[in-house]
């Protein structure tokens, strides 16, 4: 019984498949030949462009780019510039453009010197980092409108109004004092100065 209950089953598959085992001719069914996937490159290897590797300043450009972004000349400069990899194309002919905490170091001292100077330099009636404010103002608008004007000038780059990258800059500029002290114009003074050393500083600025 339950050899014609097997029976009947493989005659429904077979109804089903047409066949069972060899083709309907007698013949064994040719084995079907294994795909084979095709090369992604079958001519040869593909070569690839190397990706674009961030380079900072020579201390020749970091220098140059100082001045005309603060106004002001590092005094200092010629002091460090062999240790911010300045060639004498004497002993050593090749300029050093590798980031490391030396030149890190030097460029944020670079920036102290140059910053303090130029906001110094703006408070007597110059206008190279305080463009579109004073030490007076305490609007953020005009905070805004003068790092707008601090972020072309120092990066090059634009920034569209409510610009996200706004944010800590106006944190900085427009933070209570503890105990809810004033905020004198000696305060914005400093906070200004560190605005402008955090430009500096900023990766954007130094490398390329």
């Amino acid at each position: 019984m339950k050899t014609t209950s097997w029976m009947l089953m493989l005659l429904a598959l077979a109804g089903c498949n047409g066949q069972i085992g060899d083709s309907a001719s007698g013949e064994p069914e040719p084995e079907t030949p294994a795909t084979v996937a095709p090369e992604r490159d079958p001519v040869g290897e593909a070569t690839l462009p190397a990706g674009r590797r961030l380079r900072r300043m020579s201390a020749e450009q970091f220098v140059a780019s100082l001045e005309v972004a603060t106004g002001e000349r590092w005094a200092d400069y010629e002091g460090f510039a062999a240790a911010m990899g300045r060639a004498d194309y004497g002993e050593i002919t090749e300029e050093g453009l590798e980031l490391n905490v030396t030149f890190e170091k030097l460029v944020e001292d670079a920036g102290r010197a140059t910053c303090e100077d130029a906001v110094a330099a703006d408070v007597e009636g110059g206008d190279t980092i305080l463009r579109h404010a004073t030490l007076a103002d305490r609007d953020p608008a005009k905070y805004a409108a003068n790092l707008e004007y601090l972020y072309m000038r120092f990066l090059g780059q634009p920034l569209a109004e409510n610009d996200a990258r706004l944010t800590p800059w106006l944190d900085l500029l427009s933070a209570a004092r503890p105990g809810d002290a004033e905020i004198t114009d000696t305060v914005m003074q400093r906070r200004w100065t560190a605005v402008c050393v955090g430009l500096v500083t900023h990766p954007d600025f130094v490398s390329y």
